[in-house]
């Protein structure tokens, strides 16, 4: 009897200090797998330490009602444990062993290190990529679109004189021109997956001045395809377009002196044509003279539309021609008449200038052809130009003919060509000498004239 009570009491004691282990280990590690089934075993040992307990109680009161009950009590809780631990045993054999967590442990620190390397090397990476964007002279920029700009370089800032926070989360349409508002909105409308990129031009308003902007700009999508994002890249084209300007004004002025030349020719045709109509050679003459005249102006806008230049022209390419044209009309034979120009090649004249000057040597050297020279005698005729040391133009035309009639008076010129020559050196502001003492040249002293090209 003393062994049985003995050994029931040292297993019940054991089964009771059990469950104790178990609802200690399983409240310290919150972190176990399944602790109810710890639970389970805690009251299957609880309910057999009872068993032995009613063992050691029926040997001195024989309530054996009681010690039945607690029996079915400990069935039903060995049952339902055991049929938990069916389904239960697959799930646990799954868990990964130590050495097992310790190898995805290891792994999982592996890739961790990694990806720590890659974000760094994105932070790096961006942060090029910023100091790209930052140093970029050319203006970059990224609205939403709902026109919001989202992002732009400092390059941005500057050109339109704004701080950053008074352009971001705000519209790019203040800065846009309002009359070309229509053509941006058109070039962003038009940009899709097949076309992501656009170019356009377009004015700007810094701070009320206009200028001048070429844009590219280009669609973001995601991944779904749709736009979420514009890019834009700008650069100011306001000198470029200057320089259009401008040449379309001298294509325009090219077509203007090239029809002037064309409308002095048929001028000089229809004088041409009148005066064969003519037989009194005083007339004829006259018509000759005003055809030389209309043709020194034609020439000059001939000159000018070919001419890279619209505002000067060679003083010597254009006497030369002039020189020509008159020898032609005049028939003069250059054997007998030796024509002499010495000009200083260097001699630029604008237009306004260059018409009188082209008159006067008209006149002065049809007068020369027509009046200095016997029929079929030699003689030389003379026409130089220099600048002297302040820059003013000296012009000078002579021949060594027969010189000017004794009679005539220089204050009362009665001649419609030496009179055009006296209004048109006053009209330049010049001085007119003559000096007969070998035949006759004029000296015309231009002060108007006051530079080299």
């Amino acid at each position: 009897m003393t062994l049985h009570i003995a050994s029931d009491s040292l297993i019940a004691l054991s089964y009771y200090a059990l469950p104790i282990s178990l609802f200690y280990f399983v409240r310290k590690r919150v972190d176990l797998p399944y602790p109810w089934i710890f639970i389970l075993f805690a009251g299957f040992i609880i309910s057999c330490g009872t068993t032995h307990l009613m063992g050691i109680w029926t040997l001195w009161h024989p309530d054996y009602w009681v010690s039945g009950w607690i029996k079915l009590i400990t069935a039903v809780v060995s049952c339902y444990t055991a049929i938990e631990l069916v389904p239960l045993v697959p799930q646990a054999l799954a868990l990964k062993s130590p050495t097992q967590l310790e190898e995805a442990n290891q792994k999982l620190q592996q890739e961790i290190a990694e990806r720590l390397k890659v974000e760094i090397a994105l932070r790096q990476s961006e942060q090029r990529y910023r100091a790209i964007i930052e140093d970029q002279t050319e203006l970059i920029a990224r609205f939403q679109p709902d026109e919001t700009i989202t992002f732009v370089n400092k390059a941005y800032c500057r050109y339109f004189k704004k701080p950053l926070e008074e352009i971001i989360n705000h519209s790019y349409q203040p800065i846009i021109f309002p009359e070309d508002q229509e053509k941006v909105d058109r070039c962003v409308e038009l940009l899709s997956l097949e076309n992501p990129v656009g170019m356009v031009e377009h004015r700007v308003i810094v701070e009320d001045e206009v200028r001048w902007m070429q844009w590219i700009n280009r669609a973001i999508f995601n991944d779904a395809e749709q736009i979420v994002e514009y890019q834009s890249v700008g650069r100011d084209i306001s000198d470029s377009k200057k320089v259009e300007k401008l040449k379309q004004q001298e294509t325009l002025l090219k077509e203007i002196h090239h029809r002037v030349k064309n409308n002095l020719q048929v001028i000089c045709s229809l004088l041409r044509l009148q005066s064969r109509c003519v037989q009194d050679p005083v007339i004829k003459a006259k018509f000759i003279d005003s055809q030389n005249r209309v043709k020194s102006m034609a020439l000059i806008h001939e000159k000018l539309y070919q001419s890279d230049n619209f505002r000067r022209i060679r003083f010597d390419d254009y006497i030369q021609d002039l020189t020509k044209t008159l020898l032609r009309t005049y028939t003069v034979k250059t054997s007998h008449i030796s024509l002499e120009i010495d000009i200083d090649q260097y001699i630029f004249l604008d237009f306004d200038i260059l018409t009188p000057c082209g008159l006067i040597i008209c006149e002065l050297i049809s007068n020369s052809l027509k009046y200095a020279f016997e029929p079929n005698t030699s003689g030389k005729i003379w026409i130089q130009a220099t600048l002297d040391n302040k820059q003013y133009l000296i012009l000078t035309i002579g021949d060594n003919g027969q010189g000017l009639p004794s009679n005539l008076n220089l204050d009362h010129v009665n001649t419609l060509g030496l009179q055009l020559v006296q209004d048109l050196t006053e009209q330049l502001q010049g001085k007119l000498t003559i000096n007969q003492d070998n035949g006759t040249e004029f000296k015309i002293e231009l002060y108007k004239i006051s530079s080299k090209m």
